[in-house]
């Protein structure tokens, strides 16, 4: 049942086996496997049953570092959280990022990727990507070509959820399962605990209406960024889960850069490797990943690449693929007049995609297309950026974010060195033009890279309490009955989008729930 804190109160606090708290890609996945297993469950969202621009107004946050976008344009506050808005790629972490490595100070998880295996599997049939082709070589056979081969190289791929949005993927559970409760516009501004017992939670609509959920357990499943804010607060932050004071600490994003430009060639051969694949329904994203045996040996970051096609019609593609989306699946409301009618004036760009897709199995990049290097990179796993509270308080009363986010010279240094590997590597296909500020390791160049609202770190993952703030189950250290499940948890970041990772560790954590 799908019920509104505008609407007013529960007559007394509402209890469940498990309080999930957030409603985002964690949050829907993690309620979905304890209604299989039997639980009941109150699912509290602080938005709406859609992007509000009312809703997203705790978000707003004081930046004091360097320029971070997705700090207010990558999170929103509604059924289906940031899926909403997000691009669906899933990604694994690789076997490199759960280990120590030399050189790299806090590198490595305290568990193994074989512990996450299983979990992985479960949560690509959860992401509705079941039929996907999960080895990639195998993908390269559907569209009839070898695997591409670098010396300095791998070639990977990331898939794409075919159904981008968890609120739509799982509406009818959401809205008509006999032992759930999701409750809207019900901001967590309150925790409160007892001894090593969270008791209930005391949420706020921001027109002030109040509510209070109990239950057995709470899993805390409020974003990268959000979960350290809402455990920094006045009282929180004094709790037993923070006897190493990393709370907030260590913060991570990917960062993001245009590291060089490529002068082609060989177009047939450039876009035989790196053009987005169509195949069986499912998009797949080509990637090129530094080998692990160079980043060891040269005590680099985990980077990769893609490459990064920009031509004069970028935007009208862009939207007539959305257009197409939304009346293949049927949303009829959510499609415009203006839309038909631009669709309609773009007819023969988009009849050119569909008969290069039948053909090739590929997506359509125009030859003008301007062609870059896109580079991925992992920051520090003890970076130097970090999440506090401001002075300004919000109008749920909670104190907003202070992020600083910053970008280190390892890092730097590391997307350097991919690109040098790029400029031999890639000269069958052109010739790789880096960036002359990267090259000259000109500080101005961390001016110039970006985020990719891949909120990572700030509440660590660890054997010990003096190491992290929670434990290999997820638990608050010093708690019972409470849980993180956000990827404020990941103790590194790889070059991977997190989404993935997080979604197998909330697969996990279910069953440890049951």
């Amino acid at each position: 049942m799908i019920r509104d804190l505008l609407d007013g109160a529960p007559a007394e606090a509402q209890h469940a086996d498990v309080c999930v708290v957030g409603a985002g890609a964690a949050g829907i996945l993690l309620t979905v496997e304890l209604l299989k297993k039997g639980k009941s469950v109150l699912l509290l969202e602080g938005g709406g049953m859609d992007v509000e621009e009312a809703s997203q107004d705790p978000y707003k946050s004081e930046i004091v570092g360097l320029r971070h976008n997705g700090v207010h344009i990558g999170r929103f506050r509604a059924k289906g959280g940031t899926t909403n808005r997000w691009g669906g790629q899933i990604l694994e972490l690789d076997d490199l990022d759960f280990l120590k490595r030399e050189g790299i100070e806090g590198s490595g998880w305290p568990i193994r990727k074989s512990e996450l295996t299983p979990y992985y599997a479960r949560a690509i049939a959860l992401e509705g990507l079941s039929k996907a082709t999960l080895k990639d070589n195998d993908v390269w056979r559907q569209i009839n070509l070898e695997p591409p081969t670098f010396e300095s190289f791998d070639a990977v791929f990331s898939r794409w959820c075919p159904e981008p949005n968890f609120g739509r993927l799982y509406a009818d559970t959401l809205k008509n399962h006999p032992r759930l409760n999701l409750w809207l516009h019900a901001n967590a501004v309150e925790a409160h605990w007892e001894g090593s017992r969270f008791r209930s939670i005391r949420c706020k609509t921001l027109s002030g209406i109040e509510g209070t959920f109990s239950a057995d357990q709470f899993v805390f499943c409020l974003g990268g960024i959000e979960s350290s804010r809402f455990f920094l607060q006045p009282g929180a932050a004094a709790g037993p889960w923070n006897r190493s004071g990393l709370l907030g600490r260590h913060f991570q994003d990917h960062i993001v850069c245009g590291a060089a430009t490529i002068e082609v060639h060989d177009r047939s051969a450039l876009h035989r490797i790196f053009d987005n694949v169509l195949s069986r329904g499912l998009k797949y994203q080509p990637k090129i990943r530094l080998k692990s045996e160079i980043q060891l040996a040269q005590k680099t970051l985990n980077v990769a690449a893609s490459l990064s096609f920009a031509s004069e019609f970028d935007e009208a593609l862009g939207r007539l693929k959305g257009t197409a989306r939304n009346l293949l699946r049927g949303r009829w409301r959510e499609t415009r007049l203006d839309d038909v009618l631009h669709a309609m004036r773009y007819s023969p760009l988009l009849a050119r995609q569909v008969i290069h897709y039948r053909r090739h199995q590929r997506v359509y990049n125009p030859p003008s297309a301007m062609i870059g290097l896109l580079v991925h990179s992992e920051q520090d796993p003890e970076s130097k950026s970090s999440i506090t509270l401001s002075e300004e308080r919000d109008a749920l009363g909670l104190y907003r974010t202070r992020l600083d986010w910053q970008i280190s010279d390892r890092e730097i240094y590391t997307i350097r060195t991919f690109v040098e590997h790029a400029m031999k590597g890639l000269t069958g296909i052109g010739r790789v033009i880096p960036d002359p500020q990267l090259m000259a390791l000109d500080p101005a160049f961390k001016e110039r890279c970006g985020d990719h609202y891949h909120h990572m770190g700030g509440m660590r993952l660890s054997a010990s309490p003096s190491d992290g703030v929670v434990d290999l189950d997820l638990r608050l250290h010093g708690m019972e009955n409470g849980y993180i499940c956000s990827a404020a948890v990941f103790p590194t970041s790889g070059y991977s989008n997190p989404t993935h990772t997080l979604l197998a560790l909330s697969v996990r954590l279910a069953d440890h729930l049951t």
